[in-house]
């Protein structure tokens, strides 16, 4: 049996909705199934109810029954650490690799690789997703912090939860934003019609709130921007950027079919243009504030050399 534990960070939803949200490659009937087994205990109690409404906070355990043999492989890979210590380790991952193991997938994830480049990282924080306190979907790369040890993950996780880190992103979108800077705020949801992606709306929902600059104009028809996420919900920078009508370049997800009609001189884009690019938070043995950056990746330097004289 594989087991899990991770947090709740919001209250009053539902137990197999949530699960969705953090078991990404598992479909909602396989999660369901656990729950009804009896594998997927609320602050130690065991919980066999799909609809059972969660509190913020709660503490989540999930026994997953291996379809594997047990235990990680080792991925050998070319990992780009930006720093690490005896606490910590600060990664660029790259995009097209998702970030733990799930059903289907087992041996090419950044856990696979991260075992590899890290002595004892194993066991910490959960059997298969060992050091992991954060994540970043499959097609997003950049810059993400890992718990060597019991004592970082612990304080890590509180860190996030109490938003205490702070995240910088850029991404490319498609059109010229009307505006130098602003913010995005709302409630985000999951799209009633599809499983995978989340939407904005204006009374349902977690709060979610993303600042952004635009820091110039890319060829007269794309913006790049630095995103700045105050909270923290799933596809909320991909999902805030949909909603304002200047989706992310390259997102297979959050997509307009007119917008990929009125720019497909933008079709040689092969992956979702959003990078995490700083990470900014307090050592969690030292308390020293630490500022990081991971490097922007080969294919969003079109972007960068561009020579638009718009640069705000």
């Amino acid at each position: 049996m594989g087991i899990i534990s991770f947090i709740c960070p919001y209250g009053d939803i539902r137990l197999d909705l949530f699960l969705t949200t953090q078991l990404l490659n598992n479909t909602r009937t396989y999660i369901q199934k656990l729950i009804l087994s009896g594998n997927v205990t609320v602050n130690g109690i065991a919980v066999k109810k799909p609809a059972h409404k969660l509190k913020e906070g709660s503490l989540l355990t999930i026994k997953e029954p291996e379809t594997k043999k047990a235990g990680l492989t080792p991925l050998d890979y070319d990992l780009e650490i930006i720093y690490q210590d005896d606490y910590i380790a600060v990664i660029n991952k790259p995009a097209g690799i998702c970030v733990h193991p799930g059903k289907g997938n087992y041996d090419n994830t950044l856990v696979n690789i991260l075992i590899g480049k890290i002595p004892n990282l194993p066991g910490i924080g959960g059997v298969e997703r060992p050091g992991i306190v954060h994540r970043l979907d499959k097609d997003t790369s950049g810059i993400m912090l890992i718990a060597k040890n019991d004592f970082s993950h612990n304080a890590l996780i509180s860190a996030f939860k109490d938003r205490e880190i702070k995240k910088t992103y850029l991404a490319i979108c498609y059109g010229l934003f009307p505006q130098k800077d602003g913010c995005i705020e709302g409630f985000i949801k999951r799209d009633a019609k599809n499983r995978i992606k989340m939407q904005i709306s204006k009374k349902t929902g977690k709060y979610c709130l993303t600042r952004f600059e635009a820091v110039k104009q890319v060829r007269g028809i794309a913006t790049l921007l630095k995103v700045m996420p105050h909270t923290g919900r799933t596809h909320q920078i991909r999902a805030s950027l949909f909603e304002t009508g200047h989706p992310i370049i390259g997102d297979k997800v959050y997509k307009r079919k007119d917008i990929l009609n009125k720019y497909r001189s933008l079709n040689f884009i092969k992956r979702q243009m959003l990078h995490a690019h700083i990470l900014e938070f307090l050592h969690p043995k030292t308390g020293e504030k630490m500022i990081l950056k991971a490097g922007v990746p080969a294919d969003m330097m079109w972007a960068f050399n561009s020579n638009d004289n718009d640069k705000r």
